[in-house]
């Protein structure tokens, strides 16, 4: 016995009496929720900027500022800033989808040419940076030896036609948590004292599959 072709697949006639066929339609292939078809992950993005990096010893005592003030607050969502990501930027260079070598190659001449003695900073008070999210920050004062190496560096930058992103100026801080419940307003903390011996040009990637700072270079400063 002969089966019968599904309604979809029937035969009809148009109006020239030949035989067709019918065919569901194809579905569009599905989108992201970033907007790329097929599902495709979004871009990977780098920045470039110079930063102070803590020693282990004011890595702990960071670490044990943000648990401080995580005690006197209910539990929140988000997370810490893992210990190998703690720093204080000093510049930030940009963002591209591939940073230029030339960027990155007059970025170490100009770090290369600066010329200050060590010093220390001081860290010592909690507060909240952010508009979209909560950002938890541990800041201090802008010493003068630590705006002459901000100062000294984005001359040597200038000099060497790196453009610096323009900002609300130099706000010394170390963001200890992203994304908290809850916006603190400004309290005295435990003082971190921070000695400062060198400083350094970072590369971030963010998008898939990354994880950490790319270390590009370390320059040390002047004995006192």
């Amino acid at each position: 016995m002969r089966r019968r072709a599904p309604p979809w697949r029937r035969a009809w006639r148009g109006r020239s009496g030949r035989s067709r066929s019918w065919s569901p339609p194809r579905s569009e292939p599905a989108m992201s929720a970033s907007g790329d078809l097929f599902g495709a992950p979004p871009p990977r993005r780098h920045s470039l900027f110079f930063a102070l990096l803590p020693d282990a010893a004011t890595v702990a005592a960071l670490r044990a500022a943000r648990q401080a003030l995580e005690a006197e607050l209910p539990p929140q969502r988000g997370r810490g800033v893992p210990d190998g990501k703690l720093h204080l930027t000093l510049h930030w260079l940009g963002e591209w989808s591939q940073p230029p070598q030339a960027t990155v190659d007059a970025a170490r001449e100009a770090a290369a040419a600066v010329r200050v003695p060590r010093f220390s900073v001081t860290l010592d008070t909690a507060d909240c940076f952010g508009r979209c999210e909560a950002v938890w920050v541990l800041r201090g004062a802008a010493s003068p030896p630590l705006l002459a190496l901000h100062g000294t560096l984005a001359t040597e930058l200038a000099q060497r036609r790196v453009r610096l992103s323009p900002g609300s100026g130099f706000a010394p801080h170390v963001t200890l948590r992203r994304r908290a419940s809850v916006r603190i307003v400004p309290r005295p903390l435990p003082p971190v004292h921070w000695p400062v011996g060198d400083f350094a040009l970072l590369e971030s990637v963010r998008g898939p599959g990354s994880a950490g700072y790319r270390l590009l270079g370390r320059w040390p400063l002047q004995a006192g």
